[in-house]
């Protein structure tokens, strides 16, 4: 008989509140049990509880964790102002962890929260979502073993809305940098140059987002990472080039792959399509683009139906993946590694922008945030 796990979440309405759907993470899993709702808001608390009809409500998570002591819980909050000290009281109780991304604001507390897991032997995974969809899972697939010839360049673009930049950088970079370490294997060096108002950005241009992920810099970013051989990694955001119900299209994320003899094109809600050249070629009418359908997925959801639940079929397929990484004792999909180096990521870019563009060596020496650090 399948073991059934005791899960709980941590929410917190009006302060990051629940995530991309990380308060349903749990339903429609037969094996997985909801056993507490965490959140400081009563009101919020209340409407969670008559959703999702836990057996326990609690104001108090620190309360939650220590009472309920469950073996999965979802850290569902958006904002990353309290996300160490979430997932340190889950580590301290024995819970595995899922938690909505980015994981932080700095790298430091990023180091923090691997070391507590490590500590208490927890599995942490991540909500990128994206990672779970089937057609990325084949696209990965595909081209690690070579389908295509060697994986030469990847491009990685945000949604560029009024986010584009730093903000973008960090909120959207986290699920792109996740599918270049899935392709690619993890980064070994970054270099960075960031704009604001069409001029190099200095640290007077700090500030804080639209929600509270930690500082950010700039409107226009441009980042390359080096990974083993000799693949490259781009990353460009420049905010206010889709501008909602004015923009003939609705975004740009998404994450361009060439190889050797194919481009490939990753699209929402996660679709994967092939060109058969390694770079578009409008000349070339005989060519075109083809999507890769996936059985048991395209011809059970159409794309109006795929858009409303992606996020939540992403967020399932992690879970089961989280739970069979703790039977196994294996890493999950979106690992607490893969939160490292994704910080690794981001705050390389910063600091290579403040050291002149220089290329740097990933992992950082450096794990001060380089906006926070007052010697830049």
């Amino acid at each position: 008989m399948k073991k059934k796990y005791r899960a709980a979440i941590i929410g917190s309405s009006g302060q990051g509140n629940y995530g991309h759907g990380l308060d349903r993470v749990f339903s429609d899993l037969d094996h997985v049990e909801l056993v507490a709702i965490a959140d400081i808001n009563p009101t919020g608390l209340q409407q969670a509880g008559q959703q999702l009809k836990p057996s326990n409500l609690y104001r108090d998570y620190q309360k939650m964790l220590k009472a309920e002591k469950p073996e999965l819980v979802s850290i569902a909050p958006g904002w990353v102002t309290e996300r160490l000290a979430m997932v340190e009281a889950s580590a301290s109780v024995g819970s595995h962890i899922y938690c909505e991304k980015p994981v932080a604001s700095e790298l430091a507390e990023v180091d923090k929260m691997a070391k507590a897991c490590d500590s208490a032997n927890i599995k942490m995974a991540i909500a990128h979502q994206w990672r779970a969809m089937p057609a990325i899972q084949k696209a990965i697939i595909d081209v690690k073993s070579n389908k295509y010839g060697q994986l030469l360049r990847m491009w990685a673009r945000p949604k560029d809305d009024s986010r584009g930049g730093g903000e973008e950088l960090l909120l959207h970079g986290t699920h792109l940098f996740d599918l270049m370490i899935a392709f690619a294997g993890l980064p070994r060096w970054v270099t960075g140059h960031i704009l604001q108002d069409r001029r190099s950005a200095t640290m007077s241009d700090t500030r804080q987002g639209t929600q509270p992920v930690g500082p950010i810099m700039g409107d226009s970013i441009s980042a390359t990472f080096g990974f083993d051989d000799g693949i490259r990694g781009y990353f460009e955001s420049t905010a206010n080039l889709v501008i909602p119900n004015q923009s003939k299209f609705s975004n740009l994320f998404g994450l361009s792959l060439e190889c050797e003899l194919a481009r490939i094109e990753l699209r929402e809600p996660g679709n994967y399509f092939v060109y058969p050249a390694p770079r578009c070629l409008p000349d070339q009418t005989h060519l075109g683009w083809e999507k890769i359908l996936v059985p048991g997925w395209h011809d059970l959801y159409d794309e109006e139906r795929l858009w409303k639940i992606f996020l939540h079929l992403g967020n399932q397929v992690l879970i089961q993946d989280l739970i069979e990484s703790i039977e196994e004792n294996q890493e999950p999909l979106s690992s607490m590694q893969n939160a490292i180096y994704i910080s690794e990521m981001v705050q390389g870019v910063y600091l290579s922008h403040l050291s002149n563009g220089c290329r740097l060596k990933i992992p950082l020496q450096d794990r001060v945030h380089p906006l926070l650090n007052t010697q830049n």
